[in-house]
């Protein structure tokens, strides 16, 4: 197999899910027996775990960007991809070796064959594998869902960050903040600190009641309106920057250099080559990708707006996932929406969206695809219009720049 005929072969083979995750069972002992069969490359490695509803993504790669100031070599493993599985697994600004998947794949194929294991689980045994093969000095690995049976919750980090509690993924997790928290809290370790990104009094006590049981020291981030110098987009990544830097002053035993800090905000994506974050991709008119999927995160997207005067356009589509039509119950009207339905059996039907849209009377067009409804949006718009595009990653690989 050559690399497409890999990653294909493993999205093929691995436990499928409908739009609602009915056949999907988080569970830890599969991954368990797999790292055993592969030699435990957990064991070898200095891991930083990431979890939480939104920015874990972005938190990883602040993290690994400051880190690299400092002159440490840092691997990260996230998800989803946007265009290329590789995007998942990183050391530093370069994606995984294609012959590794590769290779990967063909030394473990009968054992995946017959295992059972989600497409989420082999992705994240190999970036183990990788890691170990590459030994960078810090390996920062985003959970996946949830927390407590996430596949990644396997490992023993040197410290465990959660970003902040929001409503997703709720079929798992729960449906409410406080079953969603203690899910969460799940990645909280004996005797490893733990950060948490945003205070919440509701929530507050559950992780701090988890941290005592488990002897484990908790921290707050910083709260502070101070607006840092960075090359990424968008200002809620200032919460994100703010766990990233409570984590970096309270766990790491090397003398910390503020500069070193600052240079490591400033550079994220050069130094970590992250995408899909109030990313531009064209200008004239000006159209921003953005992988927001939820209500928490489309909030933060419609108040980013707010400092836009120029006419806006919102190209969405999302997957069927439990209340993910009440995002457009937060859609400001006075927007113009391109809805569609991107190319995946988890997607929404485009008649489910615009029934919604016309009940809370939504100024929307509709169409079969996302690449039309991306083209329609740059016809009606004139140069100095904004066009942002969200909802899911699954729209981002249709309309790749």
């Amino acid at each position: 197999m050559n690399y497409t005929e890999a990653i294909d072969w493993l999205e093929n083979i691995s436990i499928s899910f409908d739009s609602n995750y009915e056949n999907y069972n988080l569970k830890l002992e599969s991954v368990k027996l797999f790292l055993n069969y592969l030699g435990k490359p957990q064991n070898d490695l200095n891991f930083i775990h990431v979890g939480g509803t939104n920015g874990k993504g972005s938190t990883c790669h602040i993290i690994s960007s400051i880190l690299q100031e400092h002159g440490f070599t840092v691997g990260v493993f996230s998800s989803p991809h946007i265009y290329d599985f590789r995007e998942r697994i990183k050391i530093n600004s370069d994606y995984i070796d294609k012959k590794f998947i590769v290779d990967f794949v063909n030394d473990n194929y009968k054992y995946i064959s017959k295992s059972g294991l989600s497409f989420f689980e082999i992705s994240f045994a190999i970036s183990l594998c990788y890691f170990r093969l590459k030994k960078p000095k810090y390996s920062i690995i985003e959970v996946g869902l949830g927390g407590r049976l996430d596949a990644t919750n396997i490992i023993k980090p040197l410290i465990s960050i959660i970003t902040n509690i929001g409503f997703d993924h709720k079929k798992f997790l729960g449906n409410n903040l406080l079953d969603i928290a203690k899910e969460k809290a799940g990645i909280i370790k004996n005797g490893v600190p733990v950060i948490i990104g945003e205070s919440n009094t509701l929530l507050n006590n559950i992780f701090e009641s988890t941290a005592f049981r488990n002897n484990s020291k908790i921290y707050y981030a910083n709260k502070t309106n101070k607006i840092y110098e960075t090359d990424l987009n968008g200002l809620y990544q200032n919460k994100n920057i703010n766990t990233a830097i409570t984590a970096i002053n309270n766990i790491f035993s090397f003398k910390i250099n503020e500069v070193k800090i600052l240079n490591g905000i400033k550079n994220v994506k050069k130094n970590t080559n992250l995408i899909g974050r109030w990313q531009t991709i064209k200008n004239n008119p000006k159209v921003i990708f953005d992988i927001a999927h939820n209500i928490n995160s489309l909030e933060l997207i419609f108040k980013e707006l707010e400092n836009i005067k120029s006419d806006i356009k919102i190209v969405f589509g999302t997957l069927d996932k439990i209340d993910q039509l009440k995002c457009l119950e937060i859609f400001p009207k006075t927007i113009k929406y391109y809805l569609c339905s991107p190319k995946t059996k988890r997607a929404m039907n485009l008649s489910k969206l615009s029934r919604k849209a016309d009940k809370l009377k939504i100024n929307y067009k509709s169409f079969k695809s996302v690449r039309n409804a991306y083209k329609n949006a740059i016809i009606d718009s004139s140069n100095d219009d904004v066009i942002v595009v969200t909802g899911s990653t699954y729209l981002f690989s249709e309309i790749k720049p």
